[in-house]
């Protein structure tokens, strides 16, 4: 089921759309689609022409990304112990070697990062 976090991210990847190209990436009816259009652009994340059919990020929205941009990730160490596992929000992250592994990660905005390094 699609979340509202996916559709903005599919009209942000593009930076403009139109009803019928993101029905298709989204594999959803169009007429569904319009329907939640018109609900994100009353709630002003989206800039949706009805007539043109046209969809594009709100400027705010943009802007907010970019001021994101700028701010440092944030990072942290995990020590993952042999043969067990760690839940991080959806994420199982299981070690099934003989030794500890270290984790290290950093999240920001867009990016998402998980090194696996042997502790030494």
């Amino acid at each position: 089921m699609l979340a509202t976090t996916d559709i903005l991210a599919a009209i942000e990847e593009e930076k403009t759309y139109n009803v019928k190209q993101l029905a298709k990436k989204l594999k959803i009816p169009v007429e569904k689609l319009e329907k939640i259009l018109k609900d994100l652009n009353k709630q002003s994340l989206i800039e949706y022409n009805q007539k043109t059919g046209k969809i594009k990020p709100s400027s705010w929205l943009t802007n907010l990304n970019k001021e994101n941009k700028n701010l440092k990730p944030a990072t942290g160490t995990i020590i993952l112990p042999k043969n067990q596992e760690i839940k991080l929000q959806d994420i199982t992250i299981a070690n099934f070697t003989d030794t500890d592994l270290e984790l290290n990660i950093r999240l920001g905005s867009k990016l998402k990062e998980i090194a696996i390094c042997k502790i030494t």
